[in-house]
């Protein structure tokens, strides 16, 4: 089965290959002044990559499965993001209340994704209530998936975000289960974060969009269904997406701007900016496998204690501080 995934990287050449002849699903320079350091035209092709190679996975594989109702909702989050990649002028509240719509629609149709506890005392309070635990999964998705896209400025970042989520996954799965739904995944990911990191393909908000999707379900089901599985596994990993979503959010309130206009003030985009290395042929993609590499630590320790809610907590703590810190010393520069 393993050499009918080396047609990955073909499907991903050749999509590129379309979007650019027919300019569609193309990051113009010219439409995005918040992203870093780009200078031609380049595939949004993320998403549909993703979801084509799902598709095919399931095809020529039963052991990877993914139900039909999640492909659903893949694609319709997909095309949601399709949307608001060809659309520069499209409204960002209607972006989030179809956002919304499609989220509560995703978990009211599957909920074996709810978050049933946290192993925090005053959410698992929340939590007693059927109506806390939907309320509580929609708001972490929605947040999960506005965070990705904010740090979606910088090659190599989201994409290799996700790439270490999905490793951890599968680590984890390997210890306290018999079902292996990771790997082929993980390739994906690889290559998909290989022409990123080389700006050959972007994710996109359709890309981003999806990505979202999938590792929300992946997450809580695994969480779900392994009584082993510490709850502050999903923060562990996760942290960083929310922090940068709720974060951004507070600093453009305090400083009456909108919330949902872009800019390049979040912290890769000021770590890009304070790079100052003359023999960097990309900056951009360096700062991504850069901030990626300062998280290691962190993904390494969701690993190592995934079944341990106290340790967990305590890194996610550190590294939090550690976010706030090196925000407020970079911008003050």
């Amino acid at each position: 089965m393993y050499y009918k995934l080396l047609l990955f990287p073909l499907i991903l050449y050749f999509l590129n290959l379309i979007l650019v002849k027919l300019l569609f699903l193309v990051d113009k320079p010219s439409e995005s002044f918040h992203k870093i350091e780009k200078k031609n035209n380049i595939p949004l092709s993320g998403g549909l990559f993703i979801f084509f190679c799902l598709i095919f996975l399931s095809l020529i594989n039963f052991q990877f499965y993914i139900e039909s109702k999640i492909f659903l909702f893949l694609s319709l989050i997909l095309i949601l993001g399709i949307f608001a990649d060809i659309k520069s002028n499209f409204s960002p509240k209607v972006r989030i209340i179809l956002q919304l719509f499609i989220i509560i629609f995703f978990v009211l149709i599957n909920p074996e994704i709810l978050i049933n506890e946290t192993n925090i005392k005053i959410l698992d309070l929340l939590l007693t209530s059927e109506i806390g635990k939907y309320l509580f999964t929609i708001f972490c998705i929605i947040t999960l998936l506005n965070g990705f896209n904010f740090m979606d400025g910088v090659n190599g970042f989201v994409s290799g975000y996700i790439l270490l989520i999905l490793i951890v996954l599968n680590l984890i799965s390997l210890k306290v289960t018999s079902n292996y739904y990771f790997n082929e995944i993980i390739y994906l990911f690889f290559i998909f974060f290989i022409f990123n990191i080389f700006g050959k393909s972007f994710l996109g908000d359709n890309g981003v969009y999806i990505s979202s999707i999938l590792i929300s379900y992946l997450v809580i089901n695994l969480i779900n269904l392994n009584i082993s599985v510490s709850p502050i596994l999903a923060v562990s990993l996760f942290w960083y997406p929310a922090i940068e979503n709720l974060f951004t959010i507070i600093r453009r309130l305090t400083k009456k701007k909108l919330t949902y206009l872009p800019d390049k003030l979040h912290l890769h985009s000021l770590i890009y900016r304070r790079l100052n290395i003359k023999f960097l042929k990309n900056k951009n993609s360096f700062t991504g496998i850069l901030v990626n590499i300062c998280l290691l630590p962190n993904f390494i320790f969701s690993y190592l204690f995934y079944d341990n809610s106290l340790y967990l907590g305590f890194v996610v703590i550190i590294y939090i501080s550690v976010y706030l810190i090196s925000y407020s010393l970079l911008i003050k520069k």
